[in-house]
């Protein structure tokens, strides 16, 4: 098994993707993709969150109590603007600059996670803890492929 600082860094790099892919449709104007990416998108970061909370976080809750609310603190945070922005894009009104500034925000909070938490836990986390982070990231990426929305065939060949 890899460690568990590479696969929750891993997955801060698959997630910056959907941010830039998010990013890159809010500047086309592309307001159908920038919606199904969004949708994919919360479903992603919250199952990441989901499994830092579940596994993660209640054990450093022994270590460093203070690191464990401040982190907690700040998905809370990311959760609302998720909330948000998820209202937002839904009736049209969600700006380019606003999920700039909202991936920014993200950007820090994955880099607080990387200098801290992530070595942290790929030193001290039990072995059954890390397999079950471990798990839950592989759970939520099937789970979001299983439900992705499947491109359409297009036009069949002579059709206009």
């Amino acid at each position: 098994m890899k460690g568990l600082y590479e696969a929750l860094h891993r997955d801060h790099q698959r997630l910056d993707d959907v941010f830039e892919s998010l990013l890159n449709q809010m500047h086309a104007g592309d307001a159908e993709a920038a919606r199904e990416t969004w949708v994919r998108f919360e479903r992603e970061l919250l199952g990441h969150m989901e499994a830092e909370e579940a596994e993660l976080l209640p054990v450093l809750d022994r270590f460093d109590p203070e690191e464990a609310g401040t982190i907690r603190a700040e998905h809370l945070r990311i959760r609302a603007l998720l909330a948000e922005m998820g209202v937002a894009i839904e009736l049209h009104t969600l700006r380019e600059e606003r999920v700039e500034a909202f991936v920014r925000a993200l950007r820090q909070h994955a880099a607080h996670e990387e200098a801290g938490l992530y070595p942290w836990a790929d030193k001290e986390l039990p072995k059954p803890a890390a397999e079950r982070v471990h798990g839950r990231l592989a759970a939520a990426l099937d789970a979001v492929k299983r439900t992705a929305p499947r491109p359409s065939p297009g036009p069949s060949p002579g059709s206009p």
